[in-house]
Formats: C-alpha cells, structure tokens, sequence
C-alpha cells in the first residue's frame, strides 16, 4: 500500500507500527523518528501541494486534525482516497492510533501500541496533586487542552484545562484563581529552544505561585502537541520536573 502521510502525529504511529515501508510521502514537519527526514516531502501540514500528491499517486492518505478540513476537502475533490483522524482526548488518541493500524493493514500492531501506552501511564504518577498549566502559544497565550489535560489527569495531577477541551485563550484572573503550581511551556515550533524569562516577565503573571517558586519549565513541543505514542515520553519529561523538587 502507497501511503503519504499528511501530519507528523500519522507518520511517528506508522513509524511505530512497522508500517513505514507503505510511506511513500510525508509533510515538511514529519520531524520523527529521523528515518522519516529521508521520505519525500508534499509540502506544509494544512497546504500540501496537489500537483505532488498526484506525482505519488498514494492507496491512503492519512490526515489529522480540524486544521486539515480544508486541505482534505481539495484532496478528495482530485478522487484520493483520505481517511483523517480528529483526536482531541486522550481516549481519541488512542483510538485513532488503532484507526490507523486498521486502514494500513496493522491493526494488531496498533493495538499493542495502545497497550503498552496504557500501561505506561499506569506507572507515570505525580507526586502530590500538582496544579499544572501548560502552554503552547504565547502571542497571545494559549492554554495548551486536547489531550495534554488527560494525560496530567491520568498521573494524578491537577489541569489547567479539562481534557479533551481545545487549546484557548483565557482572561489571566481565570489563571490566577487556578493558581498553577508548575507551569510547562510546549510552544509550537519552538522545540526545547526557548527560555522561560519569555514567560517570566510578565508583569501580571508575578504573582503566580508557578512564576513566583521560578516553577516554570520548557518542553520540547512535539513530545506533547502531536497525538502520537511520544506523548508517554512528554508526561515523563513534566513527571521529572515536578516530583524532583
């Protein structure tokens, strides 16, 4: 099967069920594993290029995400076959990693890849109750929601944001009324390259007792915004920060 992946999420799950030999294409940010930097590229994640698609000429292509509506229709409309997976829980998540298996032919390998998630998060645990809010965008700042809440929730911590919920905007009383005890900055495109005085100079924010115990961490984006099995390693990465203080 000739598969072209249209969303990084799609192609780190192909990845990791054995499926990558059917990736014929993937998209500019298909960043993992680094095999993945070796696949032909069709372009940007909601502006793939067409005329490449048909180059290809793919069985599936695999999309993801309410981004990608437009995209998808002008895909379908050249007669391509699209199957596109819209998680915004963690539960979804999970389940779109077993709708993938499905459509490339690995449904048993997608099935013990959800497993092993699940038991994984089963020994991923917060110390105490921590208050967390995440954040992904910070002209202007975003609540990071989707799955990220349900993955602080299932490590007993406490979210900003209820799973499942979309990434927002929010007035800074609701922030403070909240009182996050760590905050986690998983801004997009950013990576791990970021420094939290981008956070911490902000005057209103001081008297947040996340700013004010200097509580404030960067994560690599990619571990926590894309829908992939690499969320387990995200959660850790936060687990790490809080239960070492």
């Amino acid at each position: 099967m000739k598969v072209i992946s249209l969303a990084p999420s799609n192609t780190e799950i192909l990845y990791a069920i054995g499926a990558e030999d059917d990736i014929v294409a993937t998209t500019s940010l298909c960043s993992y594993p680094e095999e993945a930097l070796e696949k032909p590229s069709i372009g940007g994640w909601t502006n793939p290029k067409i005329e490449r698609i048909i180059e290809f000429d793919p069985d599936m292509i695999l999309a993801s995400d309410d981004l990608q509506d437009e995209a998808v229709e002008k895909i379908q409309e050249k007669g391509f076959p699209v199957h596109q997976v819209k998680p915004h829980s963690i539960e979804e998540v999970f389940e779109s990693i077993i709708e993938i298996g499905e459509v490339v032919d690995r449904k048993e390998e997608a099935e013990k890849l959800v497993e092993e998630m699940k038991n994984d998060l089963e020994g991923l645990k917060f110390e105490g109750s921590p208050r967390i809010y995440c954040e992904e965008w910070m002209d202007p700042p975003m609540a990071s929601g989707n799955w990220i809440p349900g993955l602080i929730e299932k490590a007993g911590g406490e979210p900003f944001l209820e799973d499942g919920e979309r990434s927002r905007e929010f007035e800074i009383d609701e922030l403070k009324k909240f009182d996050p005890e760590y905050i986690f900055m998983n801004i997009c495109g950013a990576g791990d390259a970021l420094s939290t005085q981008e956070l911490e100079k902000r005057s209103d924010w001081q008297s947040i007792s996340a700013v004010d115990n200097e509580e404030v961490y960067v994560v690599d984006d990619s571990l926590l915004n894309r829908p992939s099995p690499r969320l387990i390693e995200g959660l850790e990465k936060m687990i790490e920060k809080v239960n070492s203080g």
